[in-house]
């Protein structure tokens, strides 16, 4: 029976995997995700086949997959989950570690006919070290898919984050520390693991496919003249462009989708679908952000505030913090608020 969960684990995350390539060249994300699939798949193979031989190509296959996992799950998290659109050359490197780092030690005993082994001080940093961050990656997953899951404004990815990633980060962590930090060997985890497994796995191909699965992983961006079309159609919609461009409500410190619910008396889980599905901001915060650049850009133009400090300005437009104002202006306009300033200011002044 336990063979058989995994059987079916493993049936689950090729066919996401192979259902998802039709689409992978839409967004980073998805291809992720299917790396993702692929290196479960690669974990498997040495579980399925149990008399699988050190050092044969289906070795190898599980040895990689089970040894990339942690990493791949990371960019999947930040990538779907997190603030940021892109991923950052230096998170690439971070989450290769969780492979390169096993990797290196194998190809290094293979070369020079030893084992790692017979030296405790190297072989417990390597192995110890991988494990450690492993569990930070993994754990810093958990912690994006918490913090964000208020603001996001997808449904479906809403339920991928409160049931099946927490799942599968708890599961992934689970296998670390029993398996590989205290070896324990219990007949009867392998048949839970199996089954937890198939559960998962059956989980996500469920919410991708019947879910609405774009939505988890992009969003058509729309300009910001056809938002402002679509409210001449909905009372909804302009109550809601009203709050923020009349009201100013996105300066209020800690406002939340919850409180900006109760101030227009429009019920939370629509609101969240208006915001999303008509206005086309991936999460809360990208609503409120847009605002709060767009205020503060128009005063850098200003000499009436060429005095004014950027935190000042920062601080009055809702940003709770200048490094998180600062990642947001660069992201909107390409420079830091400073360069934004003098290109705009002093390059308008009388000569």
């Amino acid at each position: 029976m336990t063979t058989f969960f995994f059987h079916v684990a493993l049936t689950q995350m090729l066919m996401c995997a192979l259902l998802l390539s039709a689409t992978c060249h839409r967004s980073t994300p998805i291809k992720l995700f299917i790396l993702l699939m692929f290196c479960g798949s690669g974990y498997l193979l040495s579980t399925v086949y149990a008399s699988v031989e050190n050092n044969t190509l289906l070795w190898w296959l599980g040895h990689m997959g089970g040894n990339a996992l942690p990493g791949v799950f990371w960019l999947v998290s930040i990538s779907v989950f997190g603030e940021q659109k892109f991923i950052k050359p230096w998170q690439y490197v971070v989450a290769s570690l969780t492979l390169a780092v096993p990797l290196t030690a194998k190809l290094f005993e293979l070369l020079f006919a030893v084992s790692l082994s017979q030296y405790e001080a190297i072989h417990g940093l390597i192995k110890y070290g991988a494990l450690l961050l492993e569990l930070v990656l993994i754990g810093h997953a958990l912690f994006i898919s918490a913090v964000q899951w208020r603001n996001d404004l997808v449904q479906d990815r809403r339920y991928i984050r409160g049931g099946v990633i927490t799942a599968a980060g708890f599961y992934i962590i689970m296998v670390i520390i029993l398996e590989q930090l205290l070896q324990i060997e219990w007949q009867g985890l392998a048949y839970f693991k199996g089954l937890l497994l198939a559960m998962l796995t059956t989980a996500v191909n469920y919410v991708l496919f019947q879910l609405k699965s774009a939505s988890l992983f992009d969003i058509p961006e729309k300009p910001v003249s056809i938002q402002r079309k679509v409210s001449v159609e909905s009372k909804e919609i302009q109550k809601i462009l009203q709050s923020m461009e009349q009201d100013k409500l996105y300066r209020q410190d800690g406002l939340t989708i919850a409180g900006l619910s109760k101030h227009l008396s429009i019920h939370e889980y629509k609101l969240r679908n208006l915001i999303n599905g008509e206005l086309c901001y991936r999460n809360f915060n990208d609503f409120l952000n847009y605002y709060r650049i767009a205020e503060v850009s128009e005063q850098l133009t200003q000499n009436d505030f060429k005095t004014t400090p950027v935190l000042t300005l920062a601080l009055e437009s809702g940003f709770r913090s200048l490094s998180s104002f600062n990642k947001a202006f660069k992201v909107k306009h390409g420079i830091t608020p400073t360069e934004y300033r003098k290109k705009h200011v002093f390059n308008d002044e009388p000569t």
